[in-house]
């Protein structure tokens, strides 16, 4: 061939005449849009043309999956001049948007990543041949950096559940008997409350009531035999008084019999001993509360008991005091602890004692007393000084 033969286009095949019916007005010599100019070389697979209303619509993008390489069909005879169908209607509701045009240099694709976490340490998205890439894996939560201090907050909070959860048997009967022990004490403590403010407030009242019945029986007429111008008492009848200043402002009122009933309210006289400023043992018992005889531990020797009948005051002065057991009689012989002697001269005991320790009985606690004054008493005049002053 020579060079003014040669062609540029030489090579190229020539255009095929269109086949199938000619095209309708209007569109004669005119390609479909977006469809470049120019026959498709054989080989090629047919690419329908797109929509020209489904620009502004998003297709869901596909999920990967293998596919072998696309085959080349034959381009079907008449389809050139032919318009492409519409698309069929789509599902109402919201569309997805459209995939990103996927490829190196253009990546929309919006990485989630936690607060707080570098930008650097995220995973780089990989496309898939599709144009998809997979989202990276949000780290845990332990990946993500705690404020100062919530480590130890977290370990604390375990270090709790955990011995909570420990020995759970154990500690709920550890629980149950220390409840218990607890309204054992509470119980305990009413129950001296008791017997310290309600005991002691009940026998007060009967004090003044048997205070009001030996004045009647003084001030009325006396017959048969007397014991200092009163009648003998029965028991439980009232007899006579007892001061006690260093310990007591107000008197006993002294009762006859030691039985419990006739002492509930009141000290009561031995049956088998002397009568107030007689010679031998003038013995008197009485419960230990506070309003009887709890306080005699505190009188001292040298201190004055004073014991006040229809016609006299006797004095007596503290000599001593013991704790014997609660078997031992003998402090009540006409001399204490010699049993079958005959009192003396100076044998006017008075001897007070009342159960030991104070909660509890299995002990006597004993004070003794001797006679050291006798004064004639006056309806109608005061009282010796030495029933109403501790200091005499």
């Amino acid at each position: 061939m020579s060079d003014q033969d040669w062609s540029p286009f030489a090579n190229e095949p020539r255009p095929r005449p269109p086949q199938g019916p000619p095209p309708g007005p209007g569109r004669a010599g005119v390609p479909p849009p977006g469809r470049p100019p120019g026959p498709a070389p054989s080989g090629q697979a047919k690419v329908p043309p797109p929509d020209p209303g489904a620009a502004g619509r998003a297709t869901p993008p596909s999920p990967p999956r293998p596919t072998s390489p696309p085959r080349a069909s034959p381009p079907e005879p008449g389809a050139a001049g032919r318009a492409t169908p519409p698309p069929p209607p789509e599902p109402a509701g919201p569309r997805p948007a459209a995939p990103p045009p996927s490829g190196p240099d253009f990546d929309e694709t919006t990485a989630l990543r936690p607060p707080g976490l570098n930008r650097a340490a995220r995973a780089p998205l990989v496309p898939e041949p599709d144009g998809t890439a997979i989202l990276p894996v949000i780290p845990a939560d332990d990946a993500v950096p705690a404020p100062p201090g919530a480590d130890s907050e977290a370990r604390k909070k375990r270090s709790v559940k955990r011995h909570r959860g420990d020995g759970g048997g154990m500690r709920g009967t550890v629980r149950g008997l220390g409840e218990a022990l607890i309204t054992l004490g509470a119980v305990v403590l009413l129950y001296a409350g008791y017997e310290v403010f309600g005991v002691s407030a009940e026998i007060n009242n009967e004090q003044q009531t048997l205070s009001t019945d030996l004045d009647s029986i003084w001030d009325g007429e006396v017959e048969g035999e007397t014991v200092d111008g009163a009648p003998i008492p029965e028991l439980g009848d009232a007899f006579a008084r007892m001061w006690a200043p260093d310990i007591r402002a107000e008197a006993w009122t002294l009762v006859e019999g030691t039985e419990p009933s006739d002492i509930e309210y009141a000290p009561g006289r031995f049956l088998d001993g002397a009568y107030p400023g007689e010679q031998g043992n003038f013995t008197l018992a009485g419960h230990n509360v506070p309003a009887i005889f709890s306080e005699i531990r505190s009188l001292e020797a040298g201190d004055k008991v004073v014991i006040e009948t229809k016609e006299f005051f006797y004095v007596y002065e503290v000599q001593e005091h013991e704790v014997v057991n609660e078997t031992e009689v003998t402090i009540t012989e006409p001399v204490p602890h010699q049993p079958g002697v005959e009192p003396g001269d100076e044998d006017y005991w008075l001897t007070l004692f009342t159960c030991h320790p104070r909660w509890d009985n299995y002990e006597r606690y004993v004070v003794y007393s001797q006679l050291v004054d006798t004064i004639e008493r006056d309806p109608e005049g005061d009282l010796p000084p030495a029933a109403i002053d501790p200091e005499v």
